[in-house]
């Protein structure tokens, strides 16, 4: 007999949300395309009803837009919007190593399909313990990953960057930890218009770009 965990797995509206948000995180829909519901069933092999449940719940968590009236549509940040999510992406950080105890001794960086800088960040806020600030780190993290995607393009992280961050990390030095975060963060906040200017010029998949 199949565990509940099997029987969630296929289900029509779990199987709707897990799609549709890979597309969002993918820039799958392009910048502030229409998203309808009967197409995206159809594309899924779904019946419509969980479709739309699912656009629902996405558009409530912030990963996609609900325009009352007129139906639901892929994510439109603007520079001013990636700005914020990362000054919030920011501080979620700031408040993660405020909760980590002096001495403790950091965890193993986990593995992540995800690219590296964000199982780092990932692996940061586990760190810290606490439930509620996870998740809502995870939910801005979702929201900054088509984001992410384009700046890979336009304006990319330095590995030494993130591996600079990975070793203070793993050697517990949270001292010199903050500033190389304020730092990565700063840069990011400085790249938000250039991230956006492609965003919003791409009328197609960012993997067009």
């Amino acid at each position: 007999m199949a565990g509940p965990g099997a029987v969630k797995a296929r289900d029509p509206y779990h199987l709707a949300v897990a799609a549709l948000t890979d597309f969002a995180s993918e820039g799958r829909f392009g910048w502030g395309r229409p998203l309808v519901a009967t197409a995206l069933a159809t594309e899924l092999g779904l019946s419509p009803t969980p479709v739309r449940e699912a656009l629902a719940r996405l558009s409530g968590e912030g990963v996609l837009e609900h325009r009352p009236g007129h139906g639901y549509f892929a994510p439109s940040p603007t520079a001013s919007d990636i700005a914020d999510l990362y000054e919030l992406h920011w501080r979620l950080a700031g408040w993660a190593i405020e909760r980590i105890p002096p001495g403790a001794r950091p965890p193993r960086l986990e593995a992540s399909p995800r690219p590296r800088i964000e199982a780092f960040y990932d692996n940061l806020l586990a760190w810290a313990g606490n439930d509620v600030l996870d998740r809502v780190y995870r939910r801005t993290a979702l929201q900054l990953r088509p984001v992410r995607r384009v700046e890979r393009v336009v304006d990319p992280i330095a590995d030494e960057a993130v591996a600079r961050q990975e070793q203070l990390f793993l050697e517990g030095r949270i001292s010199d930890l903050r500033p190389a975060i304020d730092a990565y963060h700063r840069n990011r906040i400085a790249a938000a218009q250039s991230v956006f200017s492609v965003m919003r010029r791409s009328a197609e998949s960012i993997d067009r770009i």
